[in-house]
């Protein structure tokens, strides 16, 4: 005897009935005008993408990619050589600078002499080998009245003027006996003994009475250097001429 259903269940539950219903609601949503509109449609799209646009992130501009660290590494090598060759130079210049100008008594005063001894043996002849000696006579000069300005160093004062003294003699020598090759190099000793005549002579006061007598030997002898050249011939050429016959 088949049983009776409680009223509260649903009216349809045979496979049978939902399958009719289901037909029944797609036959309603074909019927024209059971959806959204067109225009619906095209608002609902305008508004999701205004509102999909306006939740995306503000993007900043993307940096600028970094330089390989291969290149950075090349660079670096590049330079440090070139720093190092300025730095090499930058040292060289002060030190020689700083050499040229130094006085007996300071440290780098012997490589100034060892440099200028070079120099004199590097000479192309002995006529420029000459011309070196009259310039460091010259420098010995300039020393001289350094060290007269220096307390603690007038003791130096005698070695150098010994230096200058003899820098001299061994040019003269050397340049008088190339006279004949090279007359021009007369004007040139000249000038030289008087410009040093007139150096040594100003700072002739400041010394004491032994070194004023070994500075005028010295000038005694460059004086005759700047004598001109007819000073020496005889007055009385033209004797022979002159006598009865």
């Amino acid at each position: 005897m088949r049983r009776r259903r409680p009223r509260w269940w649903p009216p349809i539950t045979s496979r049978r009935s939902r399958a009719r219903l289901a037909k029944r609601m797609a036959e309603i949503g074909a019927v024209a005008g059971a959806g959204p509109t067109q225009a619906f449609r095209d608002r609902l799209r305008d508004e999701l993408m205004l509102a999909a646009r306006a939740a995306e992130p503000v993007s900043a501009p993307a940096p600028l990619p970094p330089d390989p660290p291969a290149r950075r590494r090349h660079h670096q090598h590049a330079v440090l050589p070139r720093l190092a060759v300025l730095g090499t130079a930058i040292v060289v210049t002060v030190t020689a600078l700083v050499t040229y100008r130094s006085v007996p008594g300071d440290p780098l005063y012997p490589l100034k002499r060892v440099a200028e001894s070079a120099l004199l043996e590097l000479s192309a002849d002995e006529v420029a080998r000459a011309e070196g000696k009259l310039r460091a006579a010259q420098e010995r000069a300039a020393e001289v009245a350094a060290l007269l300005g220096i307390p603690d160093r007038v003791n130096l004062v005698d070695q150098t003027l010994d230096d200058m003294e003899e820098s001299t003699r061994s040019a003269v020598c050397t340049l008088k006996r190339v006279d004949a090759e090279h007359p021009e190099k007369r004007t040139d000793l000249r000038r030289f003994a008087e410009n040093q005549h007139r150096r040594m002579t100003s700072i002739l006061p400041r010394m004491d009475e032994k070194t004023q007598r070994q500075v005028s030997g010295y000038l005694s002898y460059i004086e005759s250097l700047a004598e001109p050249d007819d000073a020496a011939e005889p007055s009385g050429a033209a004797g022979p001429s002159g006598a009865t016959p």
